[in-house]
């Protein structure tokens, strides 16, 4: 056996040993290689008492855009779409209280408004004054709520597959939610895998020391995400914000994949309509995260309307 070779098994004997006897490792090794790939690093931030955790990344003067994760998601969610900004912007993506690693304070509101009340003291902390903002799914929720209360905050905002807004047709979560059934958070490994496939169009490749990892947050917080999410979907199935989507006076753009079975693709009618400087992009082969399915062709649409805001 060559030298080559020899490497090849020792790492291999390596991956293995890392596998069953320390998967914890092997994940935060993971999670740390591909922020490193995305140019960013984690932070934290007291905000009124509470410890904010988020990533950051790009030149510190530059333009800031703040990223929002959706429900059950955290601040990686954008570590692969966020490699397209770091370059030329501050990138700044937090886990938003309730998810990742944030407070989870049984007691609190967590309603979209107030989350997006609380996200303006986080920015106002960091210094930050004027901003990009996208957000995805919740996030997008929790972005439309800030630019209706905070619009001077805002440079531009970038809306994928957001909450919060009718549409004409019914997703298959939304049928779920009247026969009051979650689809969004699993207990097993099986219902995990029918999960990522509920969100996706087409299936992500994904490592099952990473589903293991993930699906044990679901479990260990499972109580606490089910209420966050009733909370949620009866906000979003409602009238949400659509009868003030006119009032929004940032460039807009809202991407969104026809196959999004989460939040139907109808949406985005009421908000081509309704939101003056608009823009509405639908990728053909998405689902409900194009920033994760389509990362750099997302990026594109989203750093067009930065550079034209």
């Amino acid at each position: 056996m060559n030298g080559l070779l020899w490497l090849v098994a020792i790492l291999g004997l390596a991956f293995a040993g890392v596998y069953l006897f320390a998967p914890a490792y092997l994940v935060a090794l993971t999670i740390g290689l591909v922020r490193r790939w995305g140019r960013l690093s984690p932070k934290s931030i007291v905000v009124d008492g509470t410890s904010w955790p988020y990533l950051e990344g790009g030149p510190p003067d530059g333009e800031v855009i703040v990223l929002l994760h959706g429900f059950g998601g955290g601040r990686n969610n954008w570590q692969l779409n966020a490699r397209n900004f770091t370059k030329q912007y501050r990138v700044i993506t937090p886990d938003m209280p309730g998810f990742g690693d944030n407070i989870r304070n049984p007691d609190w509101d967590y309603g979209m408004e107030t989350q997006a009340g609380r996200l303006q003291q986080f920015v106002q902390e960091l210094g930050v004054d004027r901003f990009h903002l996208a957000g995805n799914s919740m996030g997008g929720f929790i972005a439309l709520y800030y630019a209706l209360n905070y619009p001077n905050d805002l440079l531009s905002l970038t809306l994928f597959d957001n909450a919060g807004v009718q549409s004409k047709n019914k997703s298959e979560l939304e049928i779920a939610i009247a026969e009051r059934k979650n689809l969004l958070i699993a207990r097993t490994m099986e219902e995990f895998d029918n999960l990522l496939d509920f969100i996706t169009h087409k299936k992500i490749p994904s490592p099952t020391f990473m589903k293991k990892a993930l699906l044990k947050v679901q479990q260990r917080n499972f109580d606490f995400l089910d209420k966050i999410f009733w909370v949620l979907a009866d906000e979003a199935t409602g009238v949400g914000v659509t009868d003030r989507l006119s009032e929004i006076s940032m460039p807009t753009v809202v991407i969104w994949g026809r196959h999004d079975s989460v939040l139907d693709v109808s949406c985005t009618e009421a908000m081509a309509a309704a939101i003056p400087n608009n823009r509405v992009v639908i990728f053909e082969d998405a689902g409900h995260i194009p920033m994760i399915e389509k990362p750099r062709e997302s990026a594109q649409h989203h750093l067009e309307l930065i550079a034209a805001s």
